[in-house]
């Protein structure tokens, strides 16, 4: 879904998102969920901004997965210490274990439908230790969806301006965001469009679906994360 913006994610996102101060709330989540943890699997890494700072700045020891193997290569680029494959979050199998799994800004939601949220979630347990912990940040409810927000944001650097607008509309319990990027440089100018599919999940919905995978789950509306968090332990 992010064939056309991977290269320049970092750019759109470093001056509105602040990782550093994001890694640092999760990397206290994580001490607190499972005191001592170092080995971390980042499932839906992306760009592995996340990943790099939890490594670097926390000590964690991180490898990751993604869809996008464009994504997959920067994140191999920032974290030459750390394992990262390309792979779908609801149908992944490393034959590695993990003191914690976690998926971060909203990714989960790419799974679309509640069939495969269980299947994602069945992924992340069967890739905990015994005693490990899933930390899931969720995505928009459908009672926080608002149909047609619209929106624009403008990034310069190193000779590029780029012009990113977006505009979201509903289809049940999917959410459908299409960007759209007006991208200048010194060799020219280009547009391009991407359309990114999302589901909409209820808290009950997912509460019911880390159940139904062997996952005890609390969830905290109030977490350190944008959407609060989920933070889950297989069911003994």
């Amino acid at each position: 879904m992010y064939s056309e913006s991977a290269a320049l994610y970092d750019l759109i996102y470093s001056p509105i998102k602040d990782y550093s101060a994001e890694a640092g709330q999760v990397a206290g989540l994580l001490r607190r969920a499972r005191p001592r943890c170092r080995p971390l699997l980042d499932v839906a890494c992306g760009t592995a901004e996340h990943a790099r700072l939890l490594g670097e700045v926390h000590g964690f020891e991180v490898d990751g997965v993604d869809l996008d193997p464009a994504f997959v290569a920067i994140a191999r680029a920032k974290c030459p210490h750390g394992r990262f494959d390309v792979a779908d979050m609801a149908d992944f199998h490393l034959g590695r274990s993990y003191d914690v799994v976690l998926s971060l800004f909203g990714s989960i939601a790419y799974v679309v439908t509640l069939p495969r949220l269980r299947e994602a979630l069945a992924c992340l347990r069967d890739h905990l230790v015994p005693g490990g912990v899933a930390i899931v940040e969720p995505f928009l409810t459908p009672e926080d969806f608002r149909p047609g927000a619209t929106g624009v944001h403008i990034v310069e650097a190193g000779g590029l301006r780029i012009t990113r607008s977006h505009r979201s509309e509903r289809d049940g319990s999917r959410f459908r965001l299409i960007f759209h990027y007006a991208i200048e440089s010194p060799d020219g100018a280009r547009e391009s469009t991407e359309v990114h599919e999302l589901g909409l999940f209820t808290i009950n919905e997912i509460l019911a679906a880390f159940s139904a995978v062997g996952l005890a789950v609390t969830y905290d509306p109030r977490g350190p994360l944008r959407c609060g968090v989920y933070v889950a332990s297989a069911i003994a």
